[in-house]
């Protein structure tokens, strides 16, 4: 992350102080974002595959404030196993349908035109066909939100506390507990 950007989104003003507050700047688009979430959560995938899969193309992306986020209500995911994600290849916490996950996840950020069928074949293995199709819309959708995230929101005040975010704005320095 190049962090010899300016602090500052010049068209944010009042009192926005985290990606729902400025997603509520549009209030059917807030509303359309949170509601492809929720489906994408009671999809086919496991809760703790797709965490895992949020929080490593988080951490690819340079998105401090999604990494200290947390998806609420993650069975069978510690934060130990979150720890050692970047040794997701090798760790035996890691399932088969976590490290399908998410080696399709990093190659989704990375070079997305470097997917291979048979990287969504062992994701099919894994989660089915259903489960595919979940993975890259929330893999699309993450994307976004971590680029949104490190455009408009101060990322660098969360590199010392995993719980403050702050908009990044010359009209208001105002932090928010996560």
């Amino acid at each position: 992350m190049n962090d010899d950007r300016p602090n500052a989104v010049s068209w944010i003003t009042g009192t926005s102080t985290s990606r729902d507050d400025l997603l509520d700047l549009r209030p059917s688009l807030a509303s359309d974002h949170r509601s492809v979430l929720d489906t994408l959560w009671d999809g086919p995938v496991s809760g703790r595959t797709l965490e895992l899969c949020r929080l490593r193309t988080a951490k690819l992306l340079g998105n401090q404030v999604g990494l200290a986020e947390r998806t609420a209500n993650v069975a069978d995911l510690d934060e130990s196993t979150i720890d050692a994600l970047d040794a997701w290849p090798t760790d035996e916490r890691f399932t088969e349908a976590d490290r399908a996950s998410i080696a399709l996840s990093e190659q989704y950020v990375l070079d997305v035109h470097g997917v291979t069928d048979a990287m969504i074949d062992r994701v099919s293995n894994a989660v089915g066909s259903d489960g595919v199709v979940t993975l890259t819309t929330a893999l699309a959708l993450w994307e976004l939100t971590h680029r949104f995230d490190n455009a408009l929101l101060d990322t660098a005040s969360t590199r010392n506390s995993s719980t403050t975010s702050t908009v990044r704005s010359d009209a208001t320095d105002t932090k928010e507990t996560l």
